[in-house]
């Protein structure tokens, strides 16, 4: 797929608007193709289980209708038969033998599907209709006379007729046939005294089924309860159907192989009965019209892609023409030819596109000779730049120079002073790095504080204590001054008297906090609030007032991110407090318990 998606994108743009577009076009016709075979066959299924399901519903009960009015018939017969006694009687037996031989000729005659009908008695007499005796074997011991026994108050079906003392005097084969029976109870007792054998031909089920279609292939049979074939059409599919496929629940269709096609099968169970009504149905004759759909589908999808493969090689040559001529003149301009332009009748992309390579390549000719200008400033201010880098070196080498002729003279407060500011100098240069330790940093502002001290007399003290612990965290550098200079300016002159100003550090679950305290005029509380909304915002939108403290907030937000910043508090009267939080970050250097 990768190999393929590399080709595409290596291919010409040409090819790839054409590619693009065929695609375009027939992935929905594809899709909805699929989609609609995919309805089609499952619609075909459904109306083919849903005829199948309307067949077999109406067969069976057409069959228990039928069974039921046999039923009626033979509780007719019964009736009579206790109301005359000749099942008690021999005499009555005799007398009536006639007059029943005469019901059983008249019902018969009436429902031509009933081949014969049979009356049998415990005591072997036996009246009947169409039906013949084969032996003198007792019909007490046939298997249709225990059967019905067995269970005296239903009709009881029985599919296969062979093996028995009886035969039918029409011209029915046993397979042509099925037997109903019931038992006849004594009235008073409630003992079986007799059975009423019906045979009744395969005709009835044939009528009932004989007009219905399944499409070409499909069929309907029916089985008894112990799945013994009852009828059957002439067709050698019926009898490769497994007895075990109709064990299932009834009503759920299965698929099987049979002969090399493949088949839904399905039944209906009679609740009366028992029986079941299957129904068969071919499932590679349903695919076989939705197969013409597809084939339909697929001339439409090849036609609509030759037509959309025409249109897009039409519509992407009238897009790359233009393009391909930009891309000569680019190729001229990067072998240094400035002098080339575009010239198009159109005002579309392609035009905009190529007044905008016009505008680029003049753009590139006059900044080229900007860039030669400005290399030349270049080298004057790199030149700059190097003097400029000797002057803080000078001013360092002349104060050791002061500091060594005070010595001399026994000036020890100006040498003290000198080497203060020297040490400022060394540390504010600090070899060009941006971070130093908090040793350091607590250095330079002490330097600093004791030149003021010498400034301000006893109007300022100061006291400075950070934990040897501290020592070796970094911090950016040069940040405390500006604190200490705002508390000196800001606090300890607007105070009458003296004041004082504490640096102090300590390390908590944040991080390093260093706080500048002063015991100064303060701050009103609008002020205070002023001052805290601007040190949330960005430093070009910050007023100018106290800008060094916004500088300071900035260049820790910008190194460490919104988490670490400054933090103010301050009373009117009392002072105010400025707290620098920092990242505990440290370097291995020496540590050294340093208290000013």
């Amino acid at each position: 797929m990768r190999r393929l998606w590399e080709l595409f994108q290596n291919n010409r743009f040409r090819n790839k608007m054409a590619i693009t577009y065929v695609f375009m076009a027939l992935i929905p016709l594809v899709i909805f193709a699929a989609v609609s075979a995919g309805v089609f066959l499952s619609q075909a299924r459904q109306t083919t289980m849903a005829h199948t399901a309307q067949i077999t519903g109406q067969v069976s009960n057409s069959i228990d209708m039928y069974i039921s009015t046999i039923d009626k018939m033979a509780d007719y017969l019964t009736c009579m038969l206790q109301r005359s006694g000749m099942l008690e009687d021999a005499a009555a037996w005799e007398r009536m033998q006639t007059p029943v031989s005469s019901t059983l000729s008249d019902i018969a005659r009436s429902h031509p599907e009933i081949a014969g009908i049979l009356i049998a008695t415990e005591q072997d007499d036996s009246v009947s209709t169409g039906m013949s005796r084969i032996s003198r074997d007792p019909f007490t011991s046939e298997n249709w006379y225990r059967l019905a026994t067995t269970e005296p108050d239903r009709v009881v079906l029985v599919g296969s007729t062979t093996g028995r003392n009886i035969v039918t005097k029409q011209d029915y084969s046993a397979d042509n046939v099925f037997s109903l029976a019931k038992a006849v109870k004594d009235r008073r007792t409630g003992e079986v005294r007799g059975v009423i054998l019906f045979d009744v031909s395969h005709e009835i089920i044939t009528d009932s089924i004989k007009n219905v279609t399944i499409g070409e292939k499909g069929f309907v049979f029916v089985v008894d309860s112990d799945d013994n074939m009852v009828f059957t059409p002439v067709n050698e599919i019926v009898y490769r159907v497994d007895p075990a496929w109709l064990d299932g629940d009834a009503g759920v269709p299965v698929t099987a192989q049979i002969a090399g096609g493949r088949y839904q099968i399905r039944y209906e169970q009679s609740g009366f009965t028992g029986w079941k009504t299957v129904g068969v149905f071919s499932l590679d004759e349903v695919m076989g019209g939705i197969n013409t759909i597809v084939y339909v589908l697929i001339l439409c999808i090849v036609g609509t892609g030759a037509l959309v493969l025409f249109v897009s090689l039409q519509l992407a040559n009238s897009v790359t023409k233009p393009i391909s001529k930009l891309q000569k003149l680019m190729k001229q301009a990067e072998s240094g030819d400035l002098s080339v332009r575009f010239n198009s009748l159109y005002s579309d992309e392609i035009g905009d596109l190529g007044h905008s390579f016009n505008h680029m390549i003049h753009r590139i000719d006059h900044l080229i000779h900007r860039v030669y200008e400005e290399q030349q400033s270049k080298r004057d201010a790199e030149l700059k730049s190097l003097q400029e880098q000797i002057k803080p070196h000078f001013l360092y080498n002349t104060l050791d120079t002061i500091s060594w002729m005070a010595r001399d003279y026994g000036a020890d407060d100006i040498v003290r002073l000198v080497d203060a500011l020297t040490s400022m100098f060394r540390i504010g240069l600090s070899h060009g790095k941006d971070f130093i330790s908090v040793q350091e940093e607590i250095t330079h502002v002490s330097n600093y504080l004791y030149i003021q001290k010498i400034r301000y007399k006893d109007k300022l003290n100061y006291a400075v204590d950070v934990p040897a612990e501290l020592s070796g965290c970094l911090v950016p550098k040069l940040i405390l001054q500006p604190l200490v200079e705002n508390a000196i300016y800001h606090g300890i002159k607007q105070k009458r008297g003296g004041g004082t100003i504490a640096v102090t550090g300590r390390m908590s679950e944040e991080g390093l906090r260093i706080t500048v305290r002063d015991d100064g005029a303060g701050m009103p509380p609008e002020r205070l609030a002023a001052l805290r909304e601007q040190l949330k915002k960005p430093l070009d939108e910050m007023e100018k007032t106290s800008f060094g403290l916004f500088y300071i907030a900035e260049r820790i937000r910008l190194c460490y991110g919104d988490r670490y910043g400054i933090s103010l508090d301050s009373t009117p009267g009392e002072g105010t407090t400025v707290t620098v939080s920092l990242p505990a970050r440290a370097e291995l250097i020496n540590r050294e318990v340093f208290h000013v």
